[in-house]
């Protein structure tokens, strides 16, 4: 995390694409579920608690990777958004990718800045996409003791 290439997205980013990815197939076949019998009521349930899993230790990634950073345009933090590997999009021998040859301070600055408020907002995601997991777990169990279905939802 504290280091890559630049051009090359850190682990906690790709990390995120894959929870990603991973919560839009449990949410297909839980909609499939609603409607094809064929889907046990256990696979959604299940796929919605692994999501919630991925989701969790993906925001808490990025809430430990983003700790000492505040989205703010003052010179601490922006030196801390610098020197975060989240942010930074790479470094290599005194070169930033967030700062391309050419740029200007303020470009850097902005770049810098665009960058911790796209993390903050993965992180928030993260955590949004556990809750609703939870949610959807809490739902499935209490519809499956009453004697319903764990996808019979609508």
């Amino acid at each position: 995390m504290k280091f890559h290439a630049i051009g090359d997205a850190p682990v906690t980013t790709k990390y995120s694409s894959f929870t990603g990815g991973f919560g839009i197939i449990a949410a297909i076949v839980g909609f499939v579920g609603l409607f094809i019998d064929a889907v046990p009521d256990l696979v959604p349930l299940a796929l919605d608690g692994l999501s919630g899993v991925f989701f969790l230790a993906g925001g808490i990634a990025w809430a430990v990777g983003l700790k000492d950073v505040k989205c703010v345009k003052d010179d601490l933090n922006l030196t801390r958004m610098l020197l975060n590997g989240l942010l930074n999009l790479g470094s290599a021998d005194g070169r930033y990718g967030v700062a391309p040859p050419g740029s200007s301070e303020e470009d850097l600055a902005n770049n810098l800045l665009s960058n911790c408020q796209k993390g903050l907002a993965d992180e928030v995601f993260q955590f949004l996409g556990f809750a609703l997991a939870a949610g959807l777990i809490g739902v499935g169990y209490v519809r499956m003791r009453k004697g319903g279905t764990a996808t019979s939802y609508v």
